[in-house]
């Protein structure tokens, strides 16, 4: 698989057990950084964000793991999910991944149902919330998105590397009214 981003790959390894009960490595995996693939029927701004993760535009999305199921099966056969379209966030399991984000992305306003950590990797990221405030987000800083719309903005001239893992959460409820996820279906 072609990787989209100028970063190197991730190397992924995935342990389970034998018959034994002893531990193994069940895969041994280098994932390439993909575009993201559209789940939903999206609207103008979204397929405009995802224009931008091009060939050319050094960015993409890692897949490292998802879970459909909380407390999380941890034997027996697993699925892949890096390459496959699904939503950002699932309402049962966790979603780990990586997303490398080329210079000059913005993506557009979005929530989702799910308490977020987001982790720079390398480089660095403005938060943007839906009031105008903005946090500049550096290596090694973290983000605890607790349901929040918000927009991430790379305004450097390299590509920066977050790790998000996002964990299924009770919905946002202001004054007697939800606020509900947003559509922004990408994986």
């Amino acid at each position: 698989m072609e990787s989209t981003s100028a970063l190197p790959p991730t190397r992924r390894i995935v342990t389970g057990h034998n018959d034994q009960g002893r531990a193994i490595i069940e895969s041994d995996t280098v994932l390439y950084p993909i575009p993201p693939q559209p789940t939903t029927v999206i609207d103008a701004e979204e397929e405009s964000h995802l224009s931008k993760f091009d060939q050319a535009s050094n960015g993409g999305f890692i897949m490292l793991w998802r879970t459909n199921e909380f407390p999380a099966a941890v034997q027996g056969p697993w699925t892949e999910y890096h390459g496959k379209p699904i939503p950002l966030a699932d309402d049962i399991g966790a979603t780990v991944r990586i997303v490398d984000m080329p210079p000059g992305l913005r993506s557009p306003m979005h929530r989702t149902k799910s308490l977020d950590f987001g982790v720079v990797l390398s480089g660095e990221v403005i938060l943007v919330l839906d009031d105008g405030v903005e946090s500049i987000v550096k290596q090694g800083e973290t983000v605890v998105q607790r349901g929040t719309i918000h927009a991430w903005e790379n305004r450097t001239t390299e590509i920066t590397r977050v790790l998000f893992v996002l964990l299924p959460s009770k919905e946002v409820i202001i004054n007697g009214r939800a606020l509900g996820k947003t559509n922004f279906g990408v994986n």
